[in-house]
């Protein structure tokens, strides 16, 4: 019986290859309407986390993906502090694991509209994976007006509002230790901040924020604030 398990293994792996190799990401039609969320878990003590950086940056020339690059600390006991992670990245990504029942968290890793996960490295692999994602427009439908984020749509059950803020575009920065020690990481939105703005039910729901402005991220996750996504709007 286990024999059996790992050659079904290993046929799924070879479907799963071949498939993705015959996909790039230029390959895939654009959805605009409904724009894939792809949050990465980075850290500057992660030996592979440049390249997945260089990835998400690539998936972000679309129109229809939204980056969200996530620095987190966990893997600091190795020598080198990363410079822009805080306590509350790392425990929106092991919620997201819990949630998605995997043992996690680990680096790089990328999570897609709150639904599925995979490594970051491998941009073919990527690729696959997102040629099959769902392309319906969402639910919840996000609009901005100054200081305020409106929530409409016809949706019955408990939904999350959560405002993510980054830094648009790309920035760099090289590691003085660990892993990537003297190697230049550059990160494409790189997330500061993470708040939960309210519930939302259905309907028109507006919320109040202070500065929501260039690169303002707003998510609708449903059942919790790392649920999966049902709406999705970046201020650009």
């Amino acid at each position: 019986m286990n024999a059996m398990r790992v050659i079904f293994a290993a046929v799924v792996a070879a479907l799963w290859a071949s498939a993705a190799s015959a996909q790039t990401m230029r390959d895939i039609p654009e959805h605009p309407e409904r724009p894939s969320v792809v949050e990465l878990f980075s850290s500057q003590s992660c030996g592979n986390c440049p390249q997945a950086n260089r990835n998400v940056a690539e998936m972000a020339t679309r129109g229809d993906v939204i980056v969200l690059t996530y620095p987190v600390g966990y893997w600091n006991y190795l020598g080198w502090d990363d410079t822009f992670a805080k306590p509350e990245f790392s425990e929106r990504q092991k919620d997201y694991n819990r949630v998605l029942g995997h043992r996690g968290p680990y680096t790089p890793q990328i999570v897609f509209s709150g639904r599925l996960h995979s490594s970051g490295v491998n941009l073919p692999q990527i690729a696959g994976a997102f040629a099959r994602r769902d392309i319906t427009p969402y639910p919840a439908r996000i609009s901005f007006a100054g200081g305020d984020v409106a929530v409409d749509g016809d949706w019955k059950g408990d939904a999350w509002v959560v405002l993510v803020r980054v830094r648009p575009g790309s920035i760099s920065f090289t590691p003085k230790g660990g892993a990537n020690e003297g190697r230049p990481m550059t990160y494409y939105n790189l997330v500061t901040s993470i708040e939960t703005l309210g519930r939302w039910t259905g309907g028109q729901t507006a919320y109040h924020t202070n500065d929501c402005g260039k690169g303002c991220t707003i998510l609708v996750q449903d059942g919790g604030p790392t649920g999966k996504v049902i709406g999705a709007a970046q201020r650009r």
